[in-house]
């Protein structure tokens, strides 16, 4: 296939269907191969092959999700090195009460799914501006099997005055997802600040989505010194430790050791548990390469990895 040729075709679908590459796509793009960790990187040297498909994918979700220039820059600045690992979602979106909600990409690993939304306002009445919460006390696989959620959160990620529309990151951290592909993602409300006051627009928006978990290191431990710590699991975007009856949550700092011997710190995470489980959580201010990392430091705990799926557990 010749690229040279492929990416002047798609330039030129973008400037007939009015959906233009932003402002120093390709050297943006660029750098964030440049600035992704080795794992992911190691595909830069697909070089212009990358930016084609990464401009076609642009150009050709574009148009589709009708996202403008100034909120797919505010997205992209939003995702920040992650970006890459999203996916695009296409034809999902739900009309209530004189709002439209539409999903724009998203992006998994095995314990958590973040979605992002466009919420725009079509009475141009309401301060969308303001979102601070999305009711989505209601997000299952598309069926019957109801997913356990342990915490989740809504981020207002930007807003544009001209079409009244606002930039939103949802997020939820749950059971296993490594199975589940088909979603649906069911909205019972918006909460936004008006007049410095909460209000709450209540509707139905419910948006059925395809997306795929990223891959992820499962490393299993020895439950060692009491921890009955069982099970590690490390994606790009981020670590859950799982344990049996005899755990306990670990909702504090981490700390990871890599095989080139830097280390990096993961803020404070978070921690569920129920009868027999226990279930901690952290996610990653940058993308990581799981098979990088040979150690993670809790306060109590050192958690030794000196296989790719094998861990023992020492109390400190």
């Amino acid at each position: 296939m010749d690229f040279e040729d492929f990416d002047t075709r798609m330039k030129g679908r973008a400037e007939a269907e009015d959906c233009p590459i932003p402002q120093d796509f390709e050297k943006r793009l660029e750098m964030r191969l440049e600035e992704l960790p080795a794992q992911a990187r190691s595909k830069k040297r697909l070089g212009r092959r990358i930016i084609a498909i990464m401009a076609a994918v642009l150009i050709l979700t574009g148009s589709a999700l009708a996202i403008s220039p100034t909120l797919r820059e505010q997205l992209s600045r939003a995702l920040g090195l992650f970006e890459p690992y999203t996916t695009p979602i296409e034809s999902a979106s739900a009309v209530d009460q004189g709002i439209k909600v539409q999903i724009l990409s998203a992006m998994a690993d095995e314990y958590s799914v973040h979605i992002y939304l466009e919420i725009q306002d079509l009475t141009e009445e309401l301060p969308m501006e303001n979102i601070f919460s999305l009711l989505t006390n209601s997000f299952v696989p598309k069926g019957d099997n109801e997913v356990k959620i342990t915490s989740g959160g809504t981020k207002l990620l930007g807003y544009e005055e001209e079409t009244h529309t606002a930039l939103v990151e949802t997020y939820t951290e749950g059971e296993d997802y490594r199975s589940i592909q088909d979603w649906t993602l069911r909205i019972g409300g918006i909460r936004f600040y008006a007049n410095n006051k909460p209000e709450t627009i209540y509707g139905t928006w419910e948006l059925s989505f395809t997306l795929t978990p990223l891959e992820a290191r499962t490393i299993s431990l020895d439950g060692g010194d009491g921890s009955d710590f069982h099970t590690l699991n490390i994606s790009p975007i981020g670590l859950v430790l799982e344990g049996g009856p005899d755990s306990f949550p670990q909702a504090t700092e981490a700390e990871l050791i890599f095989a080139d011997g830097h280390t990096e710190s993961v803020e404070q995470g978070s921690g569920a548990g129920g009868t027999g489980w226990t279930i901690s959580s952290w996610y990653f201010s940058e993308p990581i390469s799981p098979d990088e990392i040979v150690r993670v430091e809790l306060p109590c705990w050192t958690i030794t990895l000196p296989s790719k799926n094998q861990g023992s557990v020492t109390r400190k």
